[in-house]
C-alpha cells in the first residue's frame, strides 16, 4: 500500500505541468460570499427567536411568542 501510494504522488508530481497561482474558484466564493453578506436580513421570528435565546434564564418568563409565517 505504501509503495503504491509514493508511485501514485511520483507520477501525479511529474504529470502537472504547472501550478496556477490562485485557483478561480477561491474568487466565486469570495464574490458569493460578499453577495450573500449585503442580502442577508433576519425575519421577524428568527429575531424574535434570537432574542429569546438572550432572555432565556431556565424558566418561560420573558419569553415572547414566535409569529407563524403565512
Amino acid at each position: 500500500m505504501g509503495v503504491f501510494m509514493c508511485i501514485s504522488f511520483i507520477l501525479g508530481r511529474y504529470t502537472v505541468k504547472e501550478i496556477p497561482k490562485e485557483i478561480p474558484v477561491k474568487k466565486v466564493i469570495k464574490k458569493e460570499r460578499k453577495k450573500n453578506k449585503e442580502e442577508f436580513q433576519l425575519d421577524e421570528a428568527t429575531i424574535t427567536m434570537l432574542e429569546n435565546i438572550d432572555n432565556y434564564d431556565g424558566s418561560g418568563l420573558g419569553q415572547k411568542d414566535i409569529p407563524e409565517e403565512v
